[in-house]
């Protein structure tokens, strides 16, 4: 009686051990067929081809615009993508004609970090003649105009399209004192220039010395600063002369500019800002 009932038992076993693997086989088989179904969608294939279709389609019409993305000193082109905040253009125009910029580039000013932003924002349409020149050193000059970028040409006073501040294609230059025709140039201190730039690797420091100082004979020590061009009386650059409408003039000599141009050239960072003199605590439970 009790072999049967041990042969009872085992087989009872064998049948729950085999009735337990099916089940276990069927729920994969389910499992992978559910998962298959999901990746390849085959009730919906035709929408989901039809929309990779339309996105690619989508995509590959972007590379045909391009649009210049401009990083300092390199530019390059890449695929337009409407609404995008990082497409900063080089929407001012290259100056070929100010041979300044031959050595000091187009973003010269750089020993003031506090300044810097503001006088490189500027020199996009003023030439460094206006503020660092003086064609006769004993009298600053008392009238300017525009130079044409193309060109490099006096020109009409630009259109002064209000929201496009800056982009005028122009520079503004001082005019001869002689004839009011002419823009102060340094014709001779250009050609010297370019004839030092080409022979700078064969002289020796002392006469690398000398040659700069010929360059930069017609330089001021103390430049144009911000607070002689923005105030509201005896400003050194009449705007309605150059083109500037009453109101924007009276904007850039009013007392709120001359005043940021006056205290942003002694900027005071907030305290908070500020680690000399200041203790650093040690974290808890540390002692020097």
């Amino acid at each position: 009686m009790s072999n049967k009932q041990n042969v009872l038992e085992r087989f009872s076993l064998a049948f729950y051990i085999m009735i337990l693997s099916l089940f276990i086989v069927a729920g994969a088989m389910w499992l992978m067929i559910y998962l298959v179904g999901t990746v390849s969608s085959t009730d919906d294939s035709g929408a989901l081809v039809a929309a990779n279709a339309d996105t690619f389609d989508a995509i590959v019409e972007l590379t045909e615009e391009k649009v210049a993305r401009y990083l300092g000193e390199w530019e390059f082109s890449e695929p337009k993508i409407p609404g995008h905040f990082h497409h900063i253009g080089r929407w001012y125009r290259t100056d070929k004609w100010d041979f300044c910029i031959d050595c000091h580039g187009p973003t010269p000013h750089s020993r003031t970090p506090k300044e810097r932003a503001f006088l490189n924002m500027h020199s996009l349409f003023v030439s460094c003649n206006t503020c660092h020149v003086r064609e006769q050193m004993d009298s600053p000059a008392t009238r300017f105009g525009w130079v044409s970028l193309d060109t490099g040409q006096l020109c009409p006073n630009p259109e002064m399209a209000e929201g496009i501040w800056g982009e005028y294609g122009a520079k503004i230059v001082p005019l001869s004192a002689d004839d009011a025709s002419k823009p102060v140039t340094l014709q001779e201190a250009r050609a010297f220039s370019e004839k030092f730039r080409q022979n700078t690797n064969e002289l020796t420091d002392r006469q690398k010395v000398i040659a700069n100082k010929f360059v930069h004979k017609n330089c001021i020590e103390t430049p144009v600063t911000c607070s002689d061009c923005h105030k509201s009386e005896k400003a050194f650059i009449d705007y309605t002369a150059l083109g500037y409408s009453q109101e924007r003039a009276a904007f850039l000599m009013s007392a709120e500019t001359a005043d940021l141009a006056l205290h942003y050239e002694t900027f005071y960072m907030p305290d908070l800002l500020k680690t000399e003199g200041r203790e650093t605590p040690a974290p808890e439970g540390r002692t020097e």
